[in-house]
């Protein structure tokens, strides 16, 4: 059973499939962002997120006038996901980025997003595609017209406000932007387990003192947050002869039941073959809650 042990900080465990961006000069040197605004006007609109319960840790957050939402090139685009104690902090947060190609009109744009917890992170406030700065640390996306999905999944997050900004850059040095606006499309909601701890897992609901959670309880060796490591995974050989050995040993007691039919022990010749029965029967019971040899079917 995989047990919560982190609480979706920056440093903590955060799980995606888009490796964050390289450029010639490398992202790990701050990229400075020329701007001409002065610092008072950089206070930009946020825009809020309808909250849609669909069951435990089970939530839908829907934006206005979206999914498809537009980055213009002169100013982030920045939402706000309200996660509530207790609801929602035993789940796992994911979000989704996916870049409309034909939106780009062929210029080579890279969209970041960067989210944040209960602080929004923009140009003015950090001047680099690491997302992040002195005081302030957040999780990364970025999508182009090589790379146009990203996912973020945050397992246990903090409850609270989380602020998604969105901007885009344009060519190898991530400069700002002119006249492309970007179209993507933005998915967040709230899971019970990654991706449902998929077909070597089973999801499940617990509860340790007064704090509930969604975990995944993997079989057959199988390990992860969402059942995903075979690291220590059963081979199909060993659970096919440890599956043969645990019913063929039922057929020992057919030379019992054999002799006491011959003696005319009727009695004892049913219990044996109750019992033979009952063993089958509970063998595969347990074949099937371990999930041996189910996955591979």
């Amino acid at each position: 059973m995989n047990m919560p042990h982190s609480f979706g900080s920056a440093g903590g465990m955060v799980l995606g499939d888009s490796p964050p961006p390289t450029s010639p000069n490398s992202t790990k040197r701050p990229l400075p962002i020329s701007s001409t605004m002065p610092a008072t006007e950089r206070c930009w609109p946020i825009r809020p997120t309808l909250r849609n319960e669909l069951d435990t840790f089970s939530v839908h957050f829907y934006i206005f006038f979206g999914p498809n939402v537009s980055v213009p090139p002169d100013r982030p685009a920045v939402f706000v996901i309200n996660l509530l104690p207790v609801l929602d902090s035993g789940g796992v947060l994911n979000l989704e980025l996916r870049l409309n190609v034909s939106s780009l009109c062929g210029e080579n744009v890279t969209v970041f997003g960067c989210l944040n917890h209960e602080v929004p992170l923009t140009s003015g406030d950090n001047a680099s595609v690491t997302c992040e700065t002195e005081s302030l640390a957040g999780f990364l996306l970025s999508v182009n017209a090589t790379a146009s999905l990203s996912r973020l999944r945050i397992p246990y997050p903090q409850t609270g406000s989380w602020y998604l900004s969105l901007r885009s850059l344009c060519a190898t040095e991530f400069e700002p932007c002119t006249n492309v606006t970007a179209e993507v499309y933005l998915r967040a909601y709230l899971s019970p387990c990654i991706n449902d701890c998929g077909i070597y897992g089973q999801c499940k609901l617990l509860r340790t003192n007064n704090y509930l959670y969604a975990a995944c309880e993997c079989k057959a060796g199988w390990n992860g947050w969402g059942c995903t490591d075979n690291a220590e995974a059963f081979s199909y050989g060993f659970q096919l002869l440890s599956t043969l050995l645990l019913c063929l040993s039922n057929v020992m007691f057919v030379p019992p039941v054999a002799i006491a039919v011959r003696s005319h022990y009727l009695l004892e010749a049913a219990v044996y073959i109750f019992t033979m029965f009952f063993s089958t029967v509970s063998t595969s019971d347990i074949l099937m809650a371990t999930g041996s040899l189910n996955s591979w079917w």
